[in-house]
């Protein structure tokens, strides 16, 4: 884009005793324009011209007769002709009259008609010519030679010429006239760039809008089009500039505003099997029409945009709390994922976060969300485990109305579409049946939703992390998960490692929660009191279900704490009550204890003993230990 605060440049060329005025003129410019002078024939300036676009910046080029017609024509940017005032002829005439009372003139273009007023009324006797190349210049010069003239009045061209002929000769242009040519090659520069910056910001505008704009002149030419219009058109820019509209699209033609000057707003048009809202809009400069726009939008995406102000007159229900920092822990696996984390928010690929069921999967998602450009849009959790195939389906993609028995009057969105411009955190994606994985894929590869029910797919621009405590790559393997999907999730990976591989951070963790857990429940003791006694069961018990099994253990410590006054230490019976995981006898406490502690039997018939304990709640039995009811179910199946 031009820069309006740059100085003018301006380029000069001549060959003749042009050079030398031009020369001594510049340096009066120099603090206003970049003006430089160059000894070159028009040939050699176009060829100068083209070797230097795009390293040089050059507004405007100054020249004066044939040469400056010449550049004029070819050069494709705005060129000034040094033209010869009245007075710069007259004083030429005069000094030539000084030399011989046989003078003639040769000027660039037509015949001056005030010259030869001028002659008539002084009874001069001044042979004219004029010429429009060098032959004409040539053979001007002999006529006047033939015709006794001994002095030449004219350009530095003519000059040569007449020299060459053995005459005399007076250069025709002042001072003046070049400093006028300078002063209107600056101004020319100035207005120029600031159109053509005020036309880079029109069309940097109108290359970003959905909507297809077309703007023509009377004759109905395109002089602008922006890409969304070309590819409803089907053609080029190259190809539309100059155009006539009507040509290029019938339906779409402007020929009826341009005669009547009056507006169609809201119009229906069908193009190229599509339906468009159309608006028709005389354009008007000084209260004088001088062209008219057009702009096209699809019908469907009017119906997007309904869709859209319905989602977002929902109640908002889709915000992030968590920020990456809320990672708690000093360990070089903690710090390892939260580096991660900031660096995956500075991108919009999809990221896969694998690890164990309680690790903080979404406590991250919602952290990457919250440090990415999107934090100001919907973070949308989905448990993928929570629904059967049929409702996830509903939850996910939407539906129009009557798609199904029981369906909402006017339809629902689906979370991708709710998701738009934001964050989708598809949870537990490793138990997504196979049948919507190739709808789930579909949109990771296309970015666009198609309805239950419906024909019309919805653009969304959604950013994806997915999270797993499946080992997916097995998944492949054995034909459970696709393998297509996988490759499309697993872009930016991320794992966090469980507890028992990161038994540093748990006195910090534990002080943490420990302390939320108190403010919560209006106890005022010091965490690090609470936990004196408790931080070493705390770092051998194997933490099955890890952050989340520890939240909800400490949970429990601060309910004893809120229901015992704040002097009273805590007795450890009512401890070992609260806290039977912690206080079990022939409990692991290894050091390197891992998740495949708690596939062995004797973890299962713990895990059996808490659904027993809860009277067969299952969902009870997995909050008390801290892990998904998903989980649950495969330690009690024995797949672990």
């Amino acid at each position: 884009m031009p820069r309006p605060h740059r100085k003018p440049v301006l380029w000069a060329f001549s060959i003749s005793k042009l050079n030398q005025l031009l020369e001594s003129v510049v340096p009066y410019y120099d603090d206003v324009a970049d003006i430089r002078v160059f000894r070159q024939s028009f040939d050699d300036a176009l060829a100068l011209l083209r070797d230097a676009r795009g390293s040089e910046e050059v507004d405007v080029l100054v020249s004066a007769g044939w040469s400056g017609h010449f550049l004029r024509e070819r050069a494709g940017m705005p060129v000034v002709v040094i033209t010869p005032t009245g007075f710069d002829i007259i004083q030429a005439l005069s000094r030539a009259r000084e030399l011989s009372s046989r003078v003639g003139i040769v000027t660039f273009g037509d015949v001056s008609r005030d010259l030869q007023q001028f002659k008539d009324l002084y009874e001069l006797r001044i042979e004219q010519r004029a010429y429009t190349n060098r032959e004409d210049a040539e053979s001007s010069v002999r006529d006047l030679a033939a015709r006794g003239v001994e002095v030449i009045v004219g350009p530095g061209l003519v000059n040569d010429l007449a020299e060459q002929a053995g005459l005399r000769s007076v250069f025709i242009y002042s001072r003046d006239s070049v400093h006028d040519a300078i002063r209107r090659g600056i101004e020319i520069a100035r207005v120029t760039r600031t159109e053509e910056a005020k036309r880079e910001r029109t069309d940097a505008i109108l290359s970003q809008l959905a909507e297809g704009v077309v703007a023509v002149d009377r004759d109905e030419r395109v002089q602008s089009i922006n890409p969304a219009m070309q590819r409803l058109l089907g053609v080029t820019a190259e190809k539309a500039l100059g155009a006539r509209l009507s040509s290029l699209a019938p339906a779409l033609g402007l020929a009826r505003v341009l005669e009547s000057g009056a507006q169609e707003l809201e119009t229906i048009s069908r193009f190229a099997r599509r339906t468009l809202v159309t608006n028709r809009i005389p354009l008007l400069e000084h209260g004088v029409q001088t062209g008219a726009v057009l702009t096209c939008q699809d019908a469907s995406a009017i119906e997007r945009v309904d869709r859209s102000l319905r989602s977002e007159h929902r109640p908002r229900r889709f915000v992030a709390r968590h920020h990456i920092r809320d990672l708690i822990g000093e360990s070089a696996a903690a710090a390892r994922c939260r580096a991660l984390a900031e660096r995956y928010a500075r991108n919009d690929a999809t990221v896969l976060i694998t690890g164990e069921s309680g690790t903080g999967k979404e406590l991250v998602a919602q952290g990457i969300h919250l440090a990415s450009a999107r934090r100001e849009r919907p973070f949308v959790p989905v448990n993928c485990a929570a629904f059967p195939e049929s409702l996830l389906e509903s939850e996910l993609f939407g539906y129009e109305e009557g798609a199904f028995t029981g369906s909402r009057r006017g339809g629902r969105p689906g979370l991708f579409e709710v998701a738009h411009t934001g964050t989708i955190f598809l949870d537990e994606v490793g138990d997504v049946p196979l049948p919507l994985q190739t709808r789930l894929l579909r949109v990771l590869q296309e970015r666009e939703v198609l309805r239950l029910g419906s024909n019309d797919p919805t653009s969304v621009d959604v950013r994806v992390i997915a999270a797993t405590n499946r080992d997916l790559a097995k998944d492949v393997d054995q034909g459970r998960f696709r393998k297509d999907l996988y490759y499309r999730l697993n872009i930016l990976h991320l794992h966090l490692a469980p507890l028992t591989a990161r038994r540093e951070d748990i006195p910090s963790l534990a002080r943490h929660l420990l302390g939320r857990a108190l403010v919560r429940h209006g106890s005022s003791r010091r965490p690090e009191k609470v936990l004196a006694g408790l931080l070493p069961r705390l770092t051998r018990y194997t933490w099955p279900g890890n952050v989340r099994e520890m939240e909800n253990v400490l949970e429990r410590v601060a309910v004893l704490c809120a229901e015992s006054a704040e002097t009273v230490a805590l007795d450890r019976e009512q401890l070992a009550s609260m806290l039977p995981e912690l206080f079990e006898p022939g409990r692991p406490s290894s050091e390197g204890a891992t998740l495949a502690t708690l596939r062995h039997e004797s973890d299962r018939e713990r895990v059996q003993r808490m659904v027993d304990a809860c009277g067969g709640n299952r969902s009870l039995a997995a909050r008390r230990l801290g892990i998904g009811r998903t989980t649950l179910w495969r330690l009690l199946a024995g797949r672990g």
